[in-house]
């Protein structure tokens, strides 16, 4: 059987929201890699993935964190059959090194590889460095990962998070995602209607109803707004009753869950990206590094956006874009009303825009970074 040095253990194959996971799986060594997941999305299900891929499934990877953390504290998970069928296809691949997706899962896999002498790297992400790290347990958990051969994380900030509950930062490695970035930045120009694009998962950490509801505030200043919302969540029905109850069905279109393509058609198309990121009141959750908001700098965006987690580390204010603070929808409103109003302004901060995602957040960047770290 061909050598496969990288295997990249992630939730599922092919989920929208997940860029930045399938392209790990697809692009970062392709004819080199196989995947390990617990399940794939239905529209692949009948598609050549183009990768050699271990669909574990069933129950054995949908378990609480709770009841994991047990079975891995009595080392019963030794025993489960879904770490043998790992195990098998790390030899049937001749596989080098693991690159995990999530920190709470790579938990499970980290004595597995370091007992077959595989190299082995957890990839952090908004969520588990967020709402997971609340957990006591999984804190104390968390630890472990000190051991592995690396961490890797998106932001300095979520560096600062993992450092805070006792890792050394020694093996803690800072790599931003990275996208698409055209050879020359977009020129737009300045046109009768002024299209504001959001995208993303509608759920609280992407507070996509403060974002409404700032747009709706700078739309009063500027009735030459319109808004695409591409994305589907937990409150999407909320979102289409804000529209409706507002009378927006002319201003605002909300596309759904698209594919990427889909979502860069709409980068070109737009003149202001709008995203109003929040920690989640109820679970902790947090953003990461918002792909959205770096393939809309990639696209010669200005961004109007927050200041929450990694995102001031990607837009500079009053270069690339404005932040507001979480909740502030007034101010949100008049950065919208400052950008909406001035061409050149909007061409200069998306120059810049380009510019900061073509030195520090391209998929080459990211990848280059990537491959030297898991020595491939």
């Amino acid at each position: 059987m061909n050598s496969f040095p990288l295997a990249v253990f992630g939730p599922r194959i092919g989920k929208l929201s997940e860029t930045f996971i399938s392209r790990h799986m697809e692009d970062l060594l392709p004819g080199g890699t196989t995947v390990i997941v617990r399940n794939m999305e239905p529209y692949l299900k009948h598609q050549d993935i183009g990768f050699p891929y271990l669909l574990l499934g069933g129950a054995d990877l949908h378990w609480h964190w709770f009841y994991r953390s047990i079975i891995e504290f009595l080392r019963l998970d030794m025993l489960s059959p879904a770490r043998r069928e790992v195990k098998s296809f790390f030899k049937n691949h001749h596989t080098q090194v693991v690159l995990s997706e999530y920190l709470d899962l790579s938990l499970r896999w980290l004595d597995l590889a370091q007992k077959m002498g595989i190299r082995f790297y957890a990839h952090a992400h908004g969520y588990d460095v967020s709402y997971i790290l609340r957990k006591p347990i999984m804190r104390y958990r968390y630890l472990r990962l000190e051991r592995a051969d690396g961490i890797i994380t998106m932001s300095e900030y979520s560096r600062k998070k993992l450092m805070g509950i006792g890792l050394s930062g020694k093996n803690i490695h800072v790599i931003p995602y990275g996208v698409n970035v055209p050879d020359e930045p977009l020129v737009r120009p300045g046109g009768d209607v002024i299209r504001c694009l959001a995208v993303g998962r509608m759920v609280a950490k992407k507070a996509p109803l403060l974002t409404l509801e700032a747009f709706r505030l700078a739309l009063t200043d500027n009735p030459t707004l319109r808004l695409d919302y591409i994305g589907h969540g937990d409150l999407f029905n909320e979102v289409s009753r804000f529209v409706k109850d507002h009378s927006l069905e002319n201003i605002v279109t909300l596309h759904g869950a698209q594919a990427n393509s889909y979502v860069q058609e709409f980068m070109k198309r737009a003149d202001i990206f709008i995203q109003h990121s929040k920690t989640d009141p109820l679970s902790g959750d947090e953003e990461g590094l918002p792909v959205g908001i770096l393939e809309a700098m990639s696209n010669s965006l200005p961004v109007v956006s927050t200041r929450h987690a990694g995102i001031p580390e990607a837009v500079i204010q009053n270069a690339t874009g404005y932040l507001s603070d979480e909740g502030d929808i007034k101010g949100m409103a008049a950065n919208i009303i400052k950008l909406a109003g001035n061409t050149e302004l909007r061409g200069r901060f998306g120059q810049s825009a380009w510019e900061r995602a073509k030195q520090y957040f391209s998929w080459e960047k990211e990848k280059s970074a990537l491959l030297n770290l898991l020595d491939l």
